[in-house]
Parts: C-alpha cells; structure tokens; sequence
C-alpha cells in the first residue's frame, strides 16, 4: 500500500566536497540546497503543499502509467509503468521502492546513466549525468475492495526527502481502468495545483508539490 522512493547518495562528492572523505550534513545540505535554489528558510518539514506554479529549475519528475484491467479485480495486482526525469548528477545512487507487494521490477531503459541494475525492490544506479533518466516496469498489489465493495488505488506517500527537508517533486499520473469500473471520486480533492482530469476510462493528473502526497482513487463497478 506503502509507495516511496528513496534516492540514497552514496557518493557525491565533486568539488570541493571531493577533498573530503567524511562530508558533514551541513556540507551536504549547503550542495543540495546551492543545487535547488532554496535557502533553509524555506525548507519544507513535510506538510503538504501543491505548487501554483513550477519551480524555476528542472524537478524530479516521475511520470506513472497505472492500468487496472480485468484481472485488477480480482486480483489487485496493477500494472505500472514509471519514469524518472532530472535525477540528480551524482556518481552512485539507489532508487527503493516501498510498495508493500511488488513483483516483476524490469528496467525498461535508461539515457545518461552508466550502469543500471535491478536488486531486490530497487535499481542501482552508476554514474549518473546531466539529464538523466531511467524507466521501469512492474506489477503492484495496490488494488483493494473496501467494505462497501467500492475499490481503491492508494498510492504514498510521493515526496523527495533530503536531510530534514521536502523539496519540490512533480508528479505525472496516467490511470487506465477496466471498463466494468466507474470512476466516483478521489483524494485529494481537485485544487489549485492538484486537478484530475477525466476521460472515458482514464484519469489523468499532473502536479508540482512539497511534502508528503497520498492519493486514492475510488471505483465502483458497473452494474
């Protein structure tokens, strides 16, 4: 039910952090913050806010295709396809995912990334440039029939976390559902900066945010 990803930096040093083994936070936190345009006064601590406009420089951004077939249903299980964009430049990272039941992780492709490869519910990235991105297969169980015998998709919490700050993530979703399903409403609630927009069999959201995002989408079948 749980969806995170976590980009652990296990190695970033370039000038003049490369003269240091051991960086401390307060080094890795002036990098980071020189990278995003954000002084620490303006750091998030994890309250959910919708952008009303984009940030300046280029955002992690995950796009996501989720489709919910017939199968779905029964099952729970959904297909989803993922990409990232603007991934930091750093030499060795590692993408986690947090679903709760995950299966089928496949590396779909990569552009400007040395190494790439799947481990366990992650992908270990080398060498990673400028203008970065990395695509994903899988199945996830994120599918559940609630007691009124509604279902729901539930995804989070979507953020980018560094240090003791939440800072800006854009979020694409694009959400394919059987034709047995009538979509009934969502959470959250349409806003500025957070707007589904509805088409025949299809849902589709695109957001900038800090802090945490939970969603949920909820179905009925049609009688």
């Amino acid at each position: 039910m749980d969806y995170r990803i976590h980009f652990i930096i296990l190695c970033l040093f370039a000038s003049p952090l490369c003269a240091n083994e051991n960086p401390t936070a307060e080094e890795l936190e002036k990098w980071f913050l020189e990278d995003t345009l954000t002084t620490k006064k303006e750091v998030n601590e994890g309250q959910l806010i919708f952008l009303k406009t984009p940030p300046m420089k280029p955002t992690l951004h995950s796009i996501n295709v989720f489709t919910i077939d017939d199968t779905s249903i029964n099952e729970g299980w959904v297909k989803l396809s993922q990409c990232y964009e603007n991934l930091d430049a750093v030499p060795v990272a590692e993408v986690v995912f947090q679903y709760r039941f995950m299966r089928h992780l496949k590396i779909k492709s990569s552009r400007n990334i040395q190494q790439a490869k799947v481990k366990n519910q992650s992908v270990q990235l080398e060498d990673i440039k400028k203008n970065a991105r990395l695509c994903i297969t899988a199945e996830v169980r994120n599918f559940y029939q609630n007691e009124d015998k509604s279902f729901s998709l539930v995804n989070g919490p979507y953020h980018r976390k560094f240090l003791d700050g939440y800072y800006p993530y854009h979020l694409s979703m694009d959400i394919k559902f059987s034709k047995q399903l009538k979509f009934v409403n969502q959470s959250p609630k349409n806003q500025i900066g957070y707007t589904v927009k509805k088409s025949p069999n299809r849902l589709n959201i695109d957001t900038w945010f800090e802090g945490k995002l939970n969603t949920e989408f909820r179905f009925r079948l049609i009688k």
